[in-house]
């Protein structure tokens, strides 16, 4: 089974989205929620694969990234110990799919269903 990560805040409106579409999804795949970059290093640490699901500003549609796509390249205090920072720290090869801030949570959560299913994964992990 595919074992999604969502990223983001439920408290805060424009990065909630992420954690509403993995509620949609906890009954076709293995969702866990994060609440922080230090228990995300903890869980990609494991050698498992992972599909990262998180709200992306300034995207108007869901589409797949990769690592280099994400912004930060340094860090200079606590709040920059961010997904970004610990996915490039880390270096491992992950699948993120980022979605908008906003939209119908129905066609955000079709969509992400069929990026996932579309996504080359190991042999060992089947797509459902």
């Amino acid at each position: 089974m595919v074992k999604i990560i969502c990223l983001g805040n439920e408290f805060i409106e424009e990065d909630s989205l992420a954690k509403d579409i993995g509620k949609k999804l906890k009954n076709d795949f293995e969702i866990i929620n994060i609440k922080d970059s230090f228990q995300l290093m903890s869980i990609l640490n494991d050698d498992s694969d992972f599909v990262l699901l998180d709200v992306v500003q300034g995207l108007d549609k869901v589409c797949l990234l990769e690592i280099k796509d994400l912004k930060k390249d340094t860090i200079t205090s606590a709040h920059d110990f961010d997904a970004a920072y610990v996915l490039k720290l880390l270096n491992k090869d992950v699948k993120i799919i980022g979605i908008p801030t906003t939209g119908n949570l129905e066609e955000i959560k079709r969509e992400v269903i069929q990026l996932i299913k579309s996504i080359q994964l190991p042999k060992n992990v089947s797509n459902n």
